[in-house]
């Protein structure tokens, strides 16, 4: 299809004709048929005449091929050999062919160096097989930084580091090349491109995954699902804190409960217990919930719903008919969502109505519960399993005895107080737990 294409530009040309190469460049920018899906991310930044422009071998092929007007059988040989280097990137690609089992990007972090804190001390001691490693980002100065800091005088202080910059799509191809995995640290991913790491792993076999708590990005890397199972990949994001924690709990418990009592969840709720005084957020943390406060407003409405990731479950009544809002003069019916779905539930101070916990909001819970939901979905629809029909997921800051003490004192001394002072003395309270 391709060669008919160019074949088809160099019929509308006289033979004499001096051919410019911007219309020869415009003829791989049509690759695609208009029928077919949208170009992905990395094919829009390679796949374009800008891209074949540069590779000057293959421009003089075409040229070749369009003044014979097709009929010179070594000049379509040689195009087609240049262009075979072009479709899979090896004109371009500096990867040496080494492919090691994990690759890091972006270590050259805070959360860089967790990951790299987290190797040391216990996947390179403990792991009960061995495996190969990379450290790569977009400065290597950098990571070459991190890297003597953490493993000078160690058997690792050589370890291999590769340049990838996303604006840069041929490093970012060989970057996929050179791993099994590659484990991206490298954020905030809603400020950057990431989509392309993404792509390339999707076109080369290689997983991915990613520490991000950031629903706007969750939301762009669905969008490369498909071509994600077409080429073999196995695409993780949220891999970490945010997202993976809570959903591998419920997953377990979801499991232990079928296998041993043959039932299916109804509710699960997680605690989150840590921190003190001088607990805080890294300044990639910070910048993350920057990006998502500044979003733009269709973005921050889809961040509202609970439901943006998928697995909602409609309200029922006693006779199990789900239940309506109907729109005034439309007529338009809307099923109703359950209370216990909403985010105002986990926004609030208060105690377990099942064990009787204090608890209060914890900032992963409204990106945890749309993770959950989502996962409770997709057991449902690929493997008929999920983790419950009517399932329900919260998720909450558990507070310390003494808290929930100091909370039930100010609600006993402020209903002594009378009905104004009640007010403020839980006010109070509620304020001492916060901070």
């Amino acid at each position: 299809v391709h060669f008919d294409k160019f074949m088809e530009l160099g019929a509308e040309m006289a033979p004499v004709q001096v051919y410019e190469w911007s219309d020869l460049a415009n003829v791989v920018d049509s690759f695609e048929d208009e029928a077919s899906k949208p170009l992905s991310p990395l094919e829009k930044m390679y796949f374009n005449g800008s891209m074949l422009e540069k590779y000057e071998p293959c421009v003089d092929a075409l040229q070749k091929l369009l003044d014979a007007e097709g009929e010179d059988e070594e000049a379509w040989n040689a195009f087609e050999v240049h262009f075979d280097k072009f479709m899979d990137f090896s004109w371009c690609s500096n990867w040496d062919g080494k492919r090691y089992d994990i690759v890091l990007y972006g270590v050259s972090g805070y959360t860089g160096y967790l990951t790299i804190e987290y190797l040391k001390r216990v996947s390179l001691k403990r792991n009960p097989e061995s495996f190969t490693f990379a450290l790569a980002g977009r400065t290597v100065s950098k990571v070459e930084e991190m890297r003597d800091r953490e493993f000078a005088g160690t058997e690792w202080e050589d370890t291999a580091i590769l340049q990838a910059s996303y604006d840069d799509v041929v490093s970012v191809i060989d970057l996929a090349k050179s791993a099994h995995v590659i484990i991206n640290v490298a954020g905030p991913y809603s400020l950057a491109q990431g989509e392309v790491l993404i792509d390339a792993c999707a076109h080369v076999g290689t997983h991915y995954c990613d520490v991000s708590g950031e629903l706007p990005w969750s939301l762009r890397t669905l969008e490369l699902h498909e071509h994600a199972r077409q080429g073999g990949s196995l695409i993780s994001p949220s891999s970490a804190v945010a997202g993976a924690v809570a959903d591998v709990l419920v997953y377990l418990c979801a499991k232990k409960a079928r296998e041993d009592y043959g039932e299916e969840l109804r509710r699960a709720i997680g605690y989150g217990l840590g921190g003190g005084a001088s607990a805080g957020a890294s300044g990639g943390t910070l910048a993350s919930r920057g990006a998502m406060s500044s979003a733009a407003d269709e973005v921050r409405k889809k961040m509202a719903d609970p439901f943006t990731l998928g697995g909602f479950i409609p309200e029922m009544d006693r006779n199990g008919i789900k239940e309506v809002l109907i729109e005034p003069g439309t007529g338009r019916c809307t099923m109703k969502i359950r209370k216990e779905e909403t985010d105002a539930v986990l926004s609030k101070i208060g105690k377990c109505p099942y064990t009787g916990h204090w608890r209060a909001p914890n900032m992963y819970s409204y990106f945890n519960t749309r993770i959950v939901r989502r996962s409770n979905a997709m057991f449902a629809n690929l493997e008929d399993r999920p983790y419950g029909r009517n399932f329900n997921y919260q998720e909450f800051a558990l507070l310390p005895p003494e808290a929930g003490e100091a909370i039930e004192a100010a609600k006993s001394g402020g209903a002594k107080g009378g009905g104004g002072g009640g007010g403020g003395g839980a006010a109070g309270g509620g304020g001492g737990v916060a901070g």
